[in-house]
């Protein structure tokens, strides 16, 4: 009777863990890639709130061969879809933010490998992201932005480019729009 009472709570945990699981994925499938960051150097919020457009300059890779082209790419692509989504700018002919940053850290692999290496760790990159002045060049902000990839199936360099970009979009709505709570908070490190 013991036996059996045994086996049957081991067979729950083992039913149960599989379906928690499950459940853990198809959830990182659907939200995607996470962004956070963490502020440097403050940014004037109102200083910030006086540029009337944003322009962005591909980022530099900090780590050579490491880090594949296609994420230099993503990053570049995904970045500034994600920023426009957000609309914090408002396109007037006022001076514009420039921004550029740097590849410091990347951890991530695609294809089968890199999806059974996600059901145990995740797919990262962190940037060094600068906030510049684009008429005298003079840095007005810097935040370290980083992305992670959680998912087994929703992975690789264009998911890492967005969370960047999440991240990104999460450090400049603080600063825009103190009173409005971003769109996910768990996600947001200051």
């Amino acid at each position: 009777m013991r036996s059996m009472m045994l086996l049957s709570s081991g067979l729950l945990l083992v039913t149960s863990s599989g379906c928690s699981m499950l459940v853990k994925q198809t959830y990182h499938a659907v939200k995607g890639a996470s962004g956070r960051y963490y502020e440097v150097e403050v940014v004037d919020a109102e200083a910030l709130a006086e540029y009337g457009s944003i322009r962005f300059e591909p980022f530099t890779n900090a780590l050579g061969g490491h880090v594949p082209d296609e994420l230099i790419a993503a990053i570049h692509e995904r970045m500034p879809a994600e920023v426009e989504k957000a609309d914090l700018f408002d396109g007037s002919d006022g001076p514009a933010v420039v921004v550029n940053g740097q590849i410091i850290h990347y951890n991530g692999r695609s294809g089968l490998k890199g999806a059974l290496q996600s059901v145990m760790g995740v797919q990262e990159c962190v940037c060094r992201v600068q906030l510049s002045d684009g008429d005298t060049g003079r840095r007005i902000g810097e935040a370290v932005c980083w992305s992670e990839v959680k998912s087994a199936v929703r992975r690789g360099a264009g998911e890492l480019g967005e969370g960047v970009g999440k991240g990104m979009v999460k450090w400049l709505e603080d600063r825009l729009r103190p009173d409005e709570p971003t769109t996910d908070h768990t996600d947001t490190h200051r």
